[in-house]
């Protein structure tokens, strides 16, 4: 396993941070959204209130007043933001299969490490535990998820069993008959650099 890991290195050390600064980047845009649209909502929820409420008619000017406020204000930053925020995820999209790809690439050097050190699945030492899951049951039939997903015949009962229990952990996992999960995955694994990735290939025997 250390020869095949001295193989891989490169690849895994250069595929990483790549798929990590994606999930940053949009991660942080959608929370600056979130944040000018809630301000938005906060802003005309109390103008409705005074205006709603109003005594009398410089009251009432008062609630349109603070109404336009919030218009020219934060909506409007939601709204930039949001622009910003849709144009960021049209580029993401665009690159889901690639990235998708990587993640799913990642998965398949660690299948193919474990496989060569070790033989059928059957022989691959479990490692640590996610949840009711060892590490190495994730790694090959997530693997199987990320190269097969789309194909119309029945998911293999492993698979099937092994993304089910993950779903115990994040919902997310449930949607292993629709999309690629391998970032999911990765994310999961907690594979963030390479010293991660080597962690979980050597296992509890180092090799």
């Amino acid at each position: 396993m250390r020869d095949y890991l001295n193989e891989m290195k490169h690849a895994v050390e250069h595929i990483l941070p790549t798929l990590w600064r994606e999930q940053d980047v949009l991660r942080g845009l959608e929370e600056q959204v979130e944040a000018a649209a809630a301000r938005a909502r906060h802003e005309y929820s109390q103008a409705n209130f005074i205006m709603l409420n109003a005594e009398d008619p410089e009251d009432f000017m008062m609630g349109v007043g603070q109404h336009w406020d919030s218009y020219w204000g934060p909506d409007k930053d939601a709204f930039y933001l949001s622009q910003d925020a849709d144009q960021l995820r049209a580029r993401v999209a665009t690159r889901a299969f690639s990235t998708s790809a990587l993640a799913g690439a990642i998965l398949q050097y660690a299948k193919q490490g474990m496989s060569v050190a070790h033989g059928k699945p059957d022989n691959w030492p479990e490692g640590r535990k996610i949840g009711d899951v060892a590490v190495s049951v994730i790694i090959r039939h997530a693997r199987n998820q990320a190269m097969h997903w789309e194909e119309e015949k029945t998911p293999h009962p492993g698979l099937v069993e092994c993304f089910e229990k993950l779903a115990e952990l994040d919902s997310v996992f449930d949607n292993y008959r629709t999309r690629s999960l391998a970032m999911e995955i990765v994310e999961l694994l907690g594979w963030k650099n390479y010293s991660d990735f080597e962690r979980d290939l050597l296992g509890p025997n180092q090799g």
